[in-house]
């Protein structure tokens, strides 16, 4: 059983946030290294384009999880690092597309470089996948337009 909690002891003024996500049961914990807004052959996507690179890493983390078995909806914690924290109004709708009720337990903070100057958003996740879970297949795929 997953919970995404939105408490009234500490209020943050964005749609759907959560405070934090509870995982209990049988299941499997899956630790997603830093995703970037890369091809599959490793080119960057949408450079300068900070909405553009966040909805290409959901579409990775999408396929990263669904080969473990799993999907985002069991993603419970995700942390983002920017170039520019002012980006956030460009990130939002994206990840409000693929998550429309309850964000997961998150946090995003703005960094100095990363990888490669292209690269405007990276953004890790912890998955817990339960036992007996669907799989990908019981979720639409990960593209935005299925979504809404």
């Amino acid at each position: 059983m997953t919970d995404a909690v939105a408490s009234a002891d500490y209020l943050v003024p964005i749609s759907g946030f959560t405070n934090f996500t509870i995982a209990e049961g049988a299941g499997r914990l899956v630790f997603v290294s830093g995703i970037t807004s890369r091809s599959a052959d490793g080119e960057i996507l949408a450079p300068g384009d900070v909405g553009g690179q966040a909805e290409q890493i959901l579409q990775s983390l999408g396929r990263l999880l669904a080969s473990a078995g799993g999907r985002l909806s069991d993603i419970m914690q995700i942390r983002t690092y920017v170039m520019d924290i002012d980006c956030w109004s460009q990130i939002e709708p994206v990840w409000h597309r693929y998550w429309p009720d309850r964000l997961p337990a998150s946090t995003m903070v703005q960094v100095s470089r990363l990888f490669d100057a292209r690269q405007l958003i990276e953004t890790d996740a912890i998955a817990f996948i339960p036992a007996g879970h669907a799989g990908p297949a019981a979720e639409p795929a990960a593209e935005p337009e299925e979504r809404q």
